[in-house]
């Protein structure tokens, strides 16, 4: 009777060795060497980049608010050159009465900063080619009380056919841009290249 009861003791201890060797023997969930990602810091794949929207647009891709009808084809001498490609093109007044200057107005709305552009004049007639034209960017800011406020903000005297320059103009917090020109002879055409307007 004593052989049985210490046979019974004796296997009880076994197993419960067996039970505890277990537990402690039992592997990590995660493996060692992996890492682990905290949540708390928002660990996780990476999300790809967002591509920058281009700081300058074109301005021959906004809409023209006013004087559509001033804007004309770019002169057929000048198609095949690519310092012309999308050009805006604003023909000159006839310089007759009244009619001694041409504007186009384009819709801004305050999302850009900047203005910049190539002055090209254009004259077909050999005898005009010395002729010179003048360049007014201005803005047109409408008021809280509903006026509206027209502001010249660059300008450009002395382009010529060999002379092209540059027009540079302010647009913040303007609503239009008004490209306003006077030629020295009419019959021909002011011609902007490279026009954009930045976002800054």
């Amino acid at each position: 009777m004593l052989g049985v009861l210490i046979a019974s003791l004796a296997f009880a201890r076994d197993v419960f060795d067996w039970q505890v060797g277990a537990e402690t023997a039992a592997p990590s969930a995660t493996p060692t060497g992996v890492p682990v990602a905290d949540s708390s810091t928002g660990s996780g794949p990476a999300s790809s980049p967002q591509s920058a929207p281009s700081a300058a647009v074109r301005l021959d891709t906004l809409p023209v608010e006013a004087g559509a009808a001033n804007l004309v084809k770019l002169p057929r001498p000048l198609a095949d050159r690519p310092e012309y490609e999308r050009a805006i093109v604003i023909g000159c007044p006839t310089n007759a009465g009244a009619d001694n200057q041409r504007e186009v107005a384009f819709r801004v709305q305050r999302r850009f900063l900047d203005l910049n552009a190539t002055v090209r004049p254009h004259f077909p007639s050999p005898d005009d080619r010395e002729g010179v034209v003048i360049v007014h960017a201005q803005v047109a800011i409408r008021n809280a009380d509903g006026t509206v406020s027209r502001v010249n903000r660059g300008q450009q005297f002395d382009a010529r056919m060999d002379t092209p320059r540059g027009l540079v103009a302010d647009l913040d917090g303007a609503d239009e841009l008004i490209l306003r020109v006077e030629c020295e002879f009419p019959g021909g055409s002011v011609v902007f290249t490279d026009a954009t307007v930045s976002r800054g």
